[in-house]
């Protein structure tokens, strides 16, 4: 059976082992207390630690609007938006994404260190997906809708570098403090949202993200890596600063 991988290619490996958790691998449910911020009423929640919408395909669009984390108290009815760790796991694309909220490095290091308790052929399974850790609701929902859209999140990031560039260059004072992929009219670009509440669109010039893979797939070689990875605008930065210099060009 061919597997579908984020970047829209298809992979011959067959996935003939048992993909069954063991003991150690299971994600189960976890009991959680949470107090109303309106009416202090405690509750307990149940908090299901993964979501796998190959089996629950109808559970994708409630992580996309964020309904899946809106908890309603039963005294008041305030809705309180619960966010914790949680892995996203869709089989039909070999992508796993795990939220770790508010993430540090060493929650990363963690969640990695728990793959020394996988079986061989859940390892096996995890080197044809694509990992990806995020840290928040806003950077889960574009890593899905990046892989809906068929692309490599690694040169999504590089192309949106390049665009939010030219953008902040062409809209002097414009604070932004959110910028996500998105299509539009089935056009790849960027929704920037601005400080003063402001929502605007800058859409990817026609070839870049071809050009970008062309650029960097020779830097950045698909790894048979069973971790989780951060993938995002520092990392893209990082990329960036690690290209050669042309010559002279640090003496302007």
């Amino acid at each position: 059976m061919s597997k579908e991988t984020a970047s829209g290619a298809k992979s011959d490996e067959k996935m003939e082992f048992d993909l069954k958790p063991g003991e150690n691998e299971q994600y189960k449910p976890v009991k959680a207390e949470i107090t109303c911020v309106r009416c202090g009423k405690k509750s307990e929640l149940t908090l299901r630690a993964c979501v796998n919408v190959s089996l629950h395909p109808e559970e994708k669009e409630k992580i996309l609007d964020g309904s899946f984390f809106q908890y309603t108290c039963p005294d008041c009815k305030e809705t309180m938006s619960v966010t914790y760790p949680l892995l996203y796991d869709d089989m039909g694309k070999a992508l796993m994404i795990y939220l770790l909220p508010d993430q540090t490095e060493e929650a990363l290091k963690a969640l990695n260190a728990q793959q020394k308790t996988w079986s061989a052929d859940m390892l096996k399974a995890a080197k044809v997906c694509t990992m990806r850790a995020v840290r928040n609701l806003h950077e889960l929902s574009e890593k899905i809708k990046i892989a809906d859209a068929g692309l490599d999140d690694r040169f999504v990031e590089l192309s949106k570098a390049f665009v939010f560039a030219q953008f902040i260059k062409q809209t002097p004072g414009f604070e932004a403090v959110l910028v996500l992929f998105e299509q539009q009219n089935g056009k790849n670009g960027l929704t920037i949202f601005g400080k003063d509440g402001r929502r605007l669109w800058a859409e990817f010039p026609e070839g870049l993200y071809e050009e970008v893979v062309s650029m960097f797939s020779d830097r950045l070689p698909k790894k048979e890596s069973t971790e989780y990875e951060l993938i995002d605008a520092g990392w893209s930065m990082k990329v960036l600063a690690d290209l050669p210099q042309p010559a002279g060009a640090e003496n302007g």
